[in-house]
């Protein structure tokens, strides 16, 4: 009787871990947050396998890390988009507006297209900046580059990446992309990125990412994230640190959306060490008309400085951006 129970006992938290990484690696909108069940793990008192308090922590931060990559999933956050596994093309057409600049359109390119008749290690990669909300616009915006990526490795901690891009210039930039990330206590966990490149025109760079993330529940998380960045031809380090909170809507079933509250400081150590921007705000997300159509609402307000002589000024800002998802799982949705 107690065998049967002992193995009755590891298929339910067996098909449970699955349930929550089917979740994970699942299509963009189709995966709900509140359906990561809060069902308890039952313990395993085989004595030649894991104690049940290790299993039951590694079941707990598996579905901390699945909400979060949802969201990041959502949110099309590139940090996300680097790691996936699939063919997806994401074209965004955004409107920059602020009251000192007026309107800035662009159009932008990011995705990757898998190559698995030249390796399944191999993709073809549009990518820009990886950043996170708290940066404004025109701290985000850098030149598509479109590439070749190479994965060296990828396990549930560590991945590393190997690039050779190109930029308009013509410039080339090799490089290559560490991630570590490692759980902290049940409901967080925190990621490290660090990119190193090389530019063919304007020298060496180098962008490091932290992230600590911790669920709230099963619709929302807390996120604290730094980001230090240089860059050879303009010999000084630029940093940005900021908290965003971010919360799964139940406004409509089909459709879903989420939005996200950020604030945010950024600054530079040249001539002196001096915060460039403080900025807070909110991002509102929503899918519309099909699942592979997004709109985005960000108006943010800025207290910034562009140099160390500068008086500080308060700038009003928003942002309006339209993006189409070309993805397999998507389309036809």
């Amino acid at each position: 009787m107690l065998l049967l129970l002992q193995s009755q006992a590891f298929a339910d938290q067996s098909e449970l871990q699955s349930e929550v990484e089917s979740k994970t690696i699942g299509s963009l909108g189709a995966a709900e947050p509140d359906e990561i069940s809060e069902t308890p793990v039952e313990p395993i008192t085989d004595p030649g396998g894991p104690h049940w308090v290790d299993s039951g922590h590694e079941y707990a931060t598996n579905r901390a890390q699945a909400l979060a990559q949802w969201m990041d999933d959502f949110f099309g956050a590139p940090v996300r988009d680097a790691e996936r596994a699939d063919t997806f093309v994401r074209a965004i057409f955004l409107d920059d507006w602020d009251e000192r600049d007026g309107h800035d359109l662009k159009v932008r390119l990011r995705g990757q297209i898998s190559l698995p008749k030249l390796s399944e290690r191999v993709d073809l990669v549009f990518s820009g900046e990886e950043s996170e909300q708290t940066l404004t616009e025109e701290e985000r915006a850098e030149e598509n580059d479109v590439g070749v990526r190479f994965n060296f490795r990828n396990s549930r901690r560590t991945r590393l990446d190997a690039t050779l891009s190109l930029r308009s210039g013509p410039a080339i930039l090799p490089g290559v992309r560490f991630r570590y990330q490692q759980p902290i206590t049940d409901n967080s966990w925190a990621r490290f990125t660090q990119r190193l490149q090389y530019h063919s025109e304007d020298g060496h760079r180098s962008l490091t990412n932290f992230d600590v993330n911790r669920i709230l529940d099963d619709k929302s998380l807390l996120r604290w994230n730094g980001r230090v960045r240089f860059r050879e031809e303009k010999d000084f380090w630029d940093w940005n640190t900021g908290i965003t909170y971010r919360r799964w809507l139940d406004d409509h079933e089909k459709f879903p959306s989420a939005i996200e509250y950020f604030v945010a400081v950024s600054g530079r150590d040249q001539p002196e060490n001096f915060e460039t921007n403080y900025r807070l705000g909110f991002l509102y997300r929503k899918q519309f008309f099909r699942q592979f159509l997004y709109y985005e609402i960000e108006p943010s307000y800025n207290w910034r400085r562009d140099l160390y002589e500068d008086k500080r000024e308060g700038v009003l800002g928003i942002v309006f951006r339209l993006e189409v998802m070309l993805d397999q799982a998507l389309v036809g949705g």
